[in-house]
């Protein structure tokens, strides 16, 4: 599964989807993101208007009625996102694009040891052959919590990992191309097309070892991004 990524700040979203001030937030890069946090997120407005909002990476459905949020909904398996609960109303009605440059996901067949000493999987980060903006598919909800908060949240799309990556992991996020990206917004699509999209997600990726640093959320820089070079443990 994809827990950390990598997002964009607001000039290479604008740059990309040209929102310009249709967008209410603003956002600075950010190099670690996890589970939880606020991240930017594409959709439509009931006018049908492209809007860029704050959303919770793990999501809520509509109908949940604990007090507390559900736990390790940040993914949802796209083979099965038709027929559960958690996913379907979402799925066919309420489908994003969260905005990405990259993924990390960890090797669990190269055991490294961190900064502390302790045994851990070797991190990668893996990004576009291009180095361009992603835009991973996602579904999104708004829940009123018991105190009548408004809580707007989205979780990714996973599929089977690409031949290009799959050496690290064997899931990744669902990236789509820009000719898919008006069909995955549009609520009216149906549901065989969505599917469609998913199955001409993109492959071109390429995937790197970074620090084991990433492993703390607390560490948000660049430095991330640098490419190391891997020392098994003896």
């Amino acid at each position: 599964m994809c827990g950390r990524y990598v997002s964009p700040g607001d000039w290479a979203i604008e740059h990309f989807w040209h929102i310009g001030a249709r967008k209410s937030e603003r956002w600075i890069e950010s190099f670690n993101v996890a589970p939880t946090m606020q991240v930017p997120m594409l959709c439509l407005t009931p006018q049908g208007e492209l809007e860029l909002v704050a959303a919770r990476w793990d999501l809520i459905p509509f109908w949940w009625t604990q007090p507390k949020p559900p736990d390790f909904s940040f993914n949802a398996r796209s083979e099965a996102a038709a027929t559960m609960p958690m996913w379907r109303q979402s799925l066919r009605t309420h489908r994003c694009l969260m905005l990405a440059l990259g993924w990390y996901e960890w090797n669990k067949h190269q055991q490294v040891r961190g900064r502390s000493g302790y045994k851990t999987n070797q991190p990668y980060y893996h990004h576009g052959i291009d180095n361009g903006v992603l835009a991973i598919a996602g579904l999104w909800s708004t829940w009123f919590g018991p105190e009548g908060q408004k809580v707007v949240s989205c979780a990714m799309l996973t599929r089977d990992a690409a031949p290009s990556v799959a050496f690290v992991h064997h899931r990744m996020p669902v990236i789509l191309p820009a000719e898919q990206f008006d069909l995955w917004l549009s609520p009216s699509t149906p549901i065989k097309q969505v599917e469609d999209a998913v199955a001409l997600s993109r492959e071109d990726f390429f995937a790197y070892p970074v620090s084991t640093e990433v492993n703390n959320i607390r560490n948000d820089s660049s430095k991330l991004l640098k490419p190391v070079e891997i020392v098994p443990m003896a």
